[in-house]
């Protein structure tokens, strides 16, 4: 484990850069209408101010983790945080659709280089057991509560300032972070040595890239291009397990996956992440198409959900330790599965109707998110931590789309069969019970989780 001044001071810094990631993620959905207006945009190409970001940003990670364990996490930390500052400052001073897709893209870069870094830096800084619950808690507090609050900080910005303030804000934040980390890491000789594997690293990125844009192309249906995307990324990964097999120093060490907690913590990781997004997507959906409310007000919706998770994600590490993470994960599913259904069977496009039931889902979000990481990172060297940080961020980046495609499909088939808000509502409903039973595959593969290994099942003193 590797020695930091000040641990606590260093997760909240850490903790600061993922929520500038997960923020900016999201955030610009709000302000889209307000940057096509300004920047020219053409309604059909406005959904790549999203798509760039997040297909840079899962096509790079696992890369970018390898790349933490080989040339040492604090390096290739700061050199995300300044790609990402640098990126958010093109952002917010583009004139054109040119410029600020590419700078959405370069965000995603700097973003993939920061996120599983900032996450290894956490993992090594803690040692297995409930003092890295804890700080797990708090990380999947602000990873939580900052996508559910996104839509709220991207209203009020857009609606206060202006959208490029959703850019820009970045900076004095990236700035900060930087002198910290700067100051707080030490710049300790990387556990692992070796060339990073260019050829693999080409291969992986470029097979990531395709697989993250299949699924969330697919999100709006399936067809010729999804289709090739998909087959695409299917002959790039082929090539790089080919490659990785035949080179002294591989990207992703297979035997990795040999470890029940890595293989089957990342499918948790997958499956939590789908659920999560499905109840945020088509619960703004039901309150602005069905209820007519603005996003401003959709995203003020949001504003006590953020706050469950945030309760219930920094308490999870005594949970944790007392309960066990295999218990707290089943738990967090079930209330998250119990939170869908109050969904889909509520009257749609009602707050009141919405509360109860996405209340339960972020309760259900903070009991699960940061236990599913421990399960992943258990009984993982030092030297593998970024790599498995990259493997864990890019189940939580594939998940969301992923069972957004599934549970977009069973709705859109619903509504095709109606006309009005009537079908909307039936179709969102449908949805977020398809969601729910999503929630069921969680205990299943918690159960092949063993019990023994997990050191978190051992109760705080």
């Amino acid at each position: 484990m590797r020695k930091t001044r000040g641990p606590g001071l260093l997760l909240a810094v850490l903790c600061m850069a993922q929520a500038m990631l997960v923020l900016d993620l999201v955030v610009v959905t709000v302000a889209l209408p307000s940057m096509r207006d300004d920047l020219g945009v053409s309604e059909g190409a406005l959904q790549w101010m999203i798509t760039a970001y997040g297909l840079a940003y899962g096509g790079f990670m696992i890369t970018a983790g390898r790349a933490g364990d080989l040339f040492g996490h604090r390096r290739v930390l700061v050199a995300g945080l300044a790609v990402f500052t640098a990126a958010s400052l093109l952002a917010g001073l583009a004139t054109g659709p040119v410029t600020a897709f590419a700078a959405r893209a370069l965000q995603g870069v700097g973003a993939a280089l920061v996120s599983p870094t900032a996450l290894a830096l956490v993992t090594t800084a803690f040692a297995e057991g409930p003092a890295r619950n804890r700080a797990l808690g708090v990380w999947g507090a602000v990873s939580s509560a900052g996508a559910t609050a996104a839509s709220l900080v991207g209203g009020l910005l857009t609606d206060l300032v202006d959208w490029r303030a959703i850019f820009l804000v970045n900076l004095p934040v990236g700035v900060v972070v930087l002198a910290a980390v700067l100051r707080l890491v030490p710049a300790a000789r990387p556990e692992r040595s070796g060339r990073l594997d260019v050829a693999g690293a080409a291969l992986l990125t470029g097979g990531a890239v395709l697989l993250v844009a299949a699924v969330t192309q697919s999100a709006e249906g399936l067809g010729a291009p999804v289709a090739l995307m998909g087959l695409g990324a299917v002959a790039l990964l082929a090539a790089f397990v080919a490659v990785e097999r035949r080179v002294a120093a591989p990207i992703v060490r297979f035997s990795l996956f040999r470890s029940p907690h890595v293989r089957y913590g990342n499918l948790i990781c997958l499956v939590v992440s789908s659920s999560g997004l499905a109840a945020q997507f088509f619960t703004a959906l039901s309150l602005q198409h069905v209820g007519g409310l603005s996003p401003l007000v959709t995203g003020l919706v949001f504003a006590p959900v953020s706050a469950a998770i945030v309760l219930v994600s920094t308490r999870v590490g005594p949970l944790a330790g007392r309960f066990g993470v295999r218990r707290m994960i089943v738990a967090g599913a079930l209330v998250t599965g119990l939170g869908l259904l109050a969904l889909g069977l509520a009257p749609m496009g009602h707050v009141w109707t919405a509360l109860p039931g996405l209340l339960l889902c972020g309760l259900g979000a903070g009991l699960a998110y940061a236990p599913s990481i421990v399960v992943s990172t258990t009984g993982v060297a030092g030297a593998d931590q970024g790599l498995a940080s990259g493997l864990i961020n890019t189940s939580f980046q594939l998940g969301g789309p992923l069972g957004l495609a599934v549970v977009n499909a069973v709705s859109a088939a619903v509504i095709a069969d109606g006309t009005g808000a009537a079908a909307l509502a039936g179709g969102y409903g449908a949805a977020f019970l398809t969601a729910a039973a999503l929630c069921l595959l969680i205990p299943l593969l918690v159960r092949a989780v063993p019990r023994a290994a997990a050191p978190a099942e051992v109760p705080v003193s």
